[in-house]
């Protein structure tokens, strides 16, 4: 089975990529990732908080979806890379605007656009509203998810 990893920062953009993973992928496991800065008790409830929360609310989407989630603590773009590697994730499906960014402001957000780069894996982006972009800012509605390249790969 092949696995598609989101990041979930507690942003609603990151619960719309969760959203979008499920729904674009309706037969593929998704794990959801939190990366606490620190591994003191504030960091890691709200990881949890954020990750229980964020599973409650996008596994209504499909009715067998199998939602796995997964806490790190650390550097956000390593551990990104790692878990995306450790996981053997096929696809990671992002946010485009993390926490207190301002969405549309730009199309893709500075953190995401540089998390792309480093990522040796296929990144769909999601904006705020829901829809794919993918890193060089081309659209992934018209395109069959499956072909989405970003990074070079497919």
């Amino acid at each position: 089975m092949t696995t598609t990893l989101v990041p979930i920062d507690g942003s609603q953009s990151s619960l719309e990529a969760a959203k979008y993973a499920l729904r674009s992928r309706p037969n593929h496991d998704v794990l959801l990732l939190y990366v606490a800065p620190s591994g003191r008790p504030v960091d890691m409830e709200r990881g949890r908080f954020i990750l229980e929360s964020s599973r409650r609310q996008v596994e209504g989407i499909l009715c067998d979806a199998r939602i796995s989630t997964r806490l790190e603590v650390g550097d956000r773009k390593a551990k990104i890379t790692q878990v995306a590697s450790e996981a053997d994730c096929d696809l990671v499906v992002m946010s485009a605007h993390g926490v207190n960014a301002l969405p549309h402001v730009d199309r893709i957000g500075r953190d995401a656009s540089v998390l792309t780069e480093d990522i040796a894996r296929p990144v769909v982006l999601v904006l705020p509203t829901g829809k794919g972009v993918r890193p060089d800012g081309g659209d992934t509605e018209s395109e069959d998810h499956e072909e989405v390249v970003a990074n070079g790969t497919a």
